[in-house]
């Protein structure tokens, strides 16, 4: 299962609500796990605005204490992959789930790492 329907096999949707309305995306479709063209627009969107927060965050994150950095960094290259994984699944993390493996995650820490401490 998805991201989105580990949510929604709980009964709970943590997606802006006002949104999927404007979008026409009912409860029952994610619960459904119908992966409509409304679904794949709302999530280009929502992806959209993510990038946007996270692009905003780079330029702090060296200013933060340095035993954060790393974590933080990491953080942030991790959620960039997982987006690139639901544009890569057509946007659908209703019914297919969004894995990176620990091989990718393990070079991941290593260049949050790097990009923590200055070298890239």
């Amino acid at each position: 299962m998805g991201g989105a329907t580990v949510g929604a096999r709980l009964g709970r949707i943590f997606l802006p609500k006002d949104e999927l309305l404007l979008a026409g995306i009912s409860d029952d479709d994610i619960f459904n796990g119908k992966v409509t063209d409304n679904w794949r627009a709302f999530m280009k969107g929502q992806i959209k605005r993510a990038r946007g927060f996270l692009d905003e965050g780079k330029h702090v994150i060296n200013e933060l204490e340095v035993d954060v950095r790393w974590a933080i960094w990491t953080g942030l290259l991790l959620y960039m992959q997982l987006l690139d994984g639901i544009e890569a699944n057509d946007y659908d993390n209703l019914t297919k789930k969004i894995s990176l493996g620990k091989g990718k995650m393990l070079l991941t820490a290593l260049l949050g790492y790097g990009k923590s401490s200055g070298l890239f």
